[in-house]
């Protein structure tokens, strides 16, 4: 597929508003009602990927169509449950490495060597953010292939 795109960033998480007392239902909802959106919209648009949600962070890959990454990209920088959206890295891609998920959820523990998303924040564009971005994606794929293979 000519047109396959993969897109990495990393958001600060804001599934609490100020003034709501931090309680785990609450963050679980929001993170499923995101899923579910996500995996919905994607499946239409063609897009695959995964979504790492560190409690204090996500991490995200997207792979699909390049219209359809940038339209989903757009919205997701506008979302208001997350801030500080920092694109890594967005190139064109031999393949699929999410295919059948149109957004799989992976935590820390699922990855055999977590990517440093908390403290490293690189700038669009530069060596440090494409490394980090193809860094998740492996980290990501790896994960979803283990959960695969325990599955099967």
């Amino acid at each position: 597929m000519a047109d396959l795109y993969h897109l990495a960033y990393v958001s600060d998480v804001m599934l609490l508003q100020p003034d709501e007392e931090p309680a785990q239902t609450l963050v679980d909802s929001r993170l499923q009602n995101i899923l579910e959106t996500a995996a919905k919209n994607n499946q239409q648009s063609d897009i695959t990927g995964a979504l790492l949600f560190s409690g204090r962070h996500f991490a995200q890959v997207l792979e699909g169509p390049e219209a359809a990454i940038n339209d989903r990209f757009r919205l997701i920088s506008q979302d208001t449950r997350h801030h500080n959206v920092t694109p890594l890295l967005y190139e064109p891609a031999g393949e699929r490495q999410f295919k059948g998920w149109s957004m799989a959820l992976c935590m820390p523990e699922d990855l055999d060597s977590p990517p440093a998303i908390a403290n490293s924040k690189p700038s669009p564009g530069s060596v440090e953010a494409g490394n980090l971005g193809r860094g998740i994606v492996a980290s990501l794929a790896a994960a979803i292939d283990k959960r695969a293979s325990k599955a099967g």
